[in-house]
């Protein structure tokens, strides 16, 4: 069975992707899995570290509004179409797995044309422009939350999963803020957000001192230097790293968590019911991370600073320091993120996965 799965630019749609490959490598090791990715985004990194092969294929994003750098992003992406045929053409999928982003596009409908049955999974609260297009093509459409369901009724099957996450954010204790003075750990996203950068590289320099809490701030590879070029003040108690790998040790060891709204993040944080404070990106197309971000706040399970005009250092000192004082309101933050959280969505993936598989060897395709 050859399975190809596409989703990339982000680790928003990477980290699912390799989720849902490995639960599959792990259950049929005789499996051939190859992965479509761009050069240009984190695939290149995050899926040969896992140990998967992948090719790559030259697509872009349409910006809106859109202009004259739009024309140039259709010429690029009839190359990409080019470039997937070639790739599918050659490796024969049985099932294509889209996991949205724009490299999804062409790779799954490509797929489609050469008759392999289609999966695709949506992380947000309403599905992006890749995987409505690609939901008439699919043999199945699984989303991590029930609104965006609507947007992909015209697959041949709709399932509510929950989001993909690697399943060892669902093996950790109940969470207890910390004894003493507490660990706060800071994602701006896995491509960086330079407003939230800007802000916590302002409150280390203005506001913090070493007895306030223990800071793990991941910038973003993108940024990394930059924000360490910013940091005029020398604390013991914050760590700046590039990029998480170790996403499950390093959120278990957190009283809180302060996040963009990216789906899979969100995900994560709530299979582990961590308190958080997110962000969400006013960058992102249809304002996906406000819709996503406001379906936990309207539960009570996390704290919303808009990125706005008004979002500075101190907004995020006095937030951060309000909460960190306040166990009852850590613990009940916790309590309700983790009621939310889905900790099976690999296995029912997975299990949707299997049905498709049985389908193709009754067919005797």
């Amino acid at each position: 069975m050859n399975i190809l799965i596409a989703g990339g630019g982000s680790a928003g749609h990477i980290n699912p992707a390799l989720s849902i490959a490995k639960k599959i490598r792990n259950n049929h090791p005789e499996y051939k899995i190859l992965f479509i990715g761009s050069e240009r985004g984190l695939e290149k990194d995050l899926v040969p570290r896992e140990g998967f092969d992948i090719e790559f294929i030259e697509i872009e994003g349409f910006r809106r509004p859109f202009g004259l750098k739009s024309i140039k992003t259709l010429f690029v992406l009839i190359k990409g179409l080019f470039q997937a045929r070639k790739i599918i053409k050659r490796f024969k999928p049985d099932i294509a797995i889209g996991t949205g982003g724009f490299v999804a596009g062409p790779a799954i409908y490509i797929s489609s044309l050469y008759k392999a049955k289609i999966l695709i999974h949506e992380q947000n609260a309403y599905p992006g422009i890749t995987n409505k297009m690609l939901a008439r093509r699919a043999d199945v459409a699984m989303a991590s939350f029930q609104s965006a369901l609507k947007s992909l009724s015209k697959a041949k099957k709709t399932v509510l999963t929950g989001n993909l996450i690697d399943e060892s954010f669902s093996c950790f204790a109940k969470y207890q803020p910390s004894e003493g003075i507490k660990t706060v750990v800071i994602i701006g996203g896995s491509q960086g957000a330079m407003t939230v950068n800007n802000a916590v590289t302002g409150m280390i320099n203005e506001y913090m001192k070493e007895t306030d809490f223990k800071l793990i701030f991941a910038p973003g590879k993108r940024h990394y230097e930059e924000v360490i070029g910013k940091i005029t003040k020398t604390l013991k108690n914050v760590t700046v790293r590039d990029y998480i790998y170790d996403r499950d040790t390093v959120y278990a060891s957190a009283d809180l968590m302060v996040t963009r709204g990216g789906a899979t993040t969100i995900s994560e944080v709530l299979a582990m019911g961590m308190p958080s404070i997110i962000i969400p990106s006013p960058f992102v197309p249809d304002n996906a991370q406000e819709k996503n971000a406001e379906q936990i706040f309207n539960r009570d399970a996390c704290e919303i600073i808009y990125d706005n005009g008004e979002f500075n250092s101190k907004v995020l000192y006095d937030k951060i320091m309000n909460l960190l004082g306040n166990n009852d309101k850590l613990i009940a933050l916790s309590e309700n993120a983790y009621s939310l959280g889905i900790r099976d969505a690999n296995q029912r993936v997975y299990e949707e996965f299997s049905e498709v598989v049985n389908e193709i060897n009754r067919s005797g395709k």
